[in-house]
């Protein structure tokens, strides 16, 4: 018998798939390249305004009498106009869940798993995903409390291993704003906004099931901010050891710094531990974004969401494939044209408009 959408998510699992999500895939793809030697700074800017974004997606969520994403749509347009949104909506998810699996994939045939097919990849993640949901969102967030303590101490390892190794140089983060300030800001707008903080859009498809709601933004602020941490901790840990230059130039930095670990010349290539800090950031991301989807499929067809699970975990998995021919076009398009024309529109553009439609809207029926 199908299980009707239940499920409930407690305030500290909201707090780690909110964590783990912002970390996922940010963690070891370079982030804020456009400053350089100061992405540090930029992190730190676009955290205070990713916590200014989670805000207010939750504030919008209160006003509306605490409605999902796409029962806020229907709200503000009406029963068919809302149905446009909502669908581009439920595209935007699966089109990121496919772009996030990417990432994935490419760091998997470029690191441990060379002869093996991306297309093999992609599929396998993608059915352990379906499992997950086919449990429930909250299965996901239970395994979070599991696995949350070895990404830390992994995490953290990294870190210490590196400098033990000798291999940091805080040189390599001077002169502070040598460039001034304009590279920073134009890092930080849209890039940082948009990813990782904007993508917390997704969050609102189903923040009303979280228990202790009215607690829930707190919890989740904090989260945002210790995650905006944990960036810039990393990204100072690949500045000074690879440099601005390299880092720029290396597809997973983060990877490249953690090669330069040595100690004892018995410590060395411990790759694995940031494929595994990556893998479960990136199933916790892609499964986030592929629920987000499904809960609005359920809204659109009113049918229990389980039973669209392993068609479109096979749509995502196959568009993963063909979204791009190579991994510099799938950069290209994810640093130019996607932040833009998605992002920006969906993750702030539209939100923004939903205020001050739901407050005229509460007013006409005081009235």
């Amino acid at each position: 018998m199908e299980r009707k959408m239940d499920e409930k998510i407690s305030l500290w699992q909201l707090f780690l798939l909110i964590f783990i999500f912002e970390t996922g895939s940010a963690v070891v793809v370079g982030i804020a390249g456009e400053a350089k030697k100061d992405a540090w700074i930029a992190l730190l800017i676009a955290t205070v305004i990713g916590i200014i974004i989670i805000l207010y997606y939750f504030f919008i969520i209160e006003k509306s009498g605490n409605k999902n994403l796409f029962e806020i749509l229907e709200f503000c347009f009406g029963k068919y106009i809302s149905k446009l949104f909502i669908f581009l909506y439920i595209v935007y998810f699966f089109y990121i869940a496919s772009r996030v699996l990417r990432d994935f994939g490419e760091l998997m045939v470029s690191t441990i798993f060379e002869k093996t097919p991306i297309e093999f990849i992609s599929i396998t993640m993608m059915f352990l995903i379906a499992y997950f949901l086919i449990l429930g969102i909250e299965i996901l967030g239970r395994t979070s409390e599991i696995f949350i303590p070895y990404i830390a101490i992994f995490i953290v390892f990294v870190g210490l291993g590196i400098l033990l190794s000798n291999e940091l140089d805080i040189a390599n983060l001077l002169p502070i704003l040598g460039d001034g300030f304009k590279p920073v800001i134009k890092s930080v707008f849209p890039s940082l906004i948009v990813f990782p903080f904007g993508e917390l859009i997704v969050f609102t498809a189903f923040i009303p099931r979280v228990t202790k709601i009215k607690k829930g933004k707190t919890v989740a602020a904090i989260s945002v901010f210790l995650s905006g941490l944990l960036l810039v901790y990393t990204t100072v840990i690949q500045l000074a050891t690879l440099g601005d230059n390299i880092r720029n130039r290396s597809n997973f930095p983060m990877l490249s710094a953690a090669r330069e670990i040595s100690l004892l010349n018995f410590i060395e290539r411990v790759d694995l531990i940031i494929v595994f800090i990556v893998m479960f950031g990136i199933i916790v991301k892609v499964t986030i974004f592929f629920y987000g989807g499904l809960v609005g499929l359920e809204k659109v067809f009113n049918v229990p969401y389980r039973q669209f699970v392993i068609p479109m975990a096979l749509l995502i998995s196959f568009s993963s494939i063909i979204i791009s021919k190579n991994f510099a076009e799938h950069i290209e398009e994810g640093l130019k044209v996607v932040p833009l024309y998605l992002h920006l529109p969906l993750q702030l553009g539209l939100p923004l408009c939903l205020f001050p439609i739901i407050w005229i809207k509460k007013k006409r029926q005081k009235k």
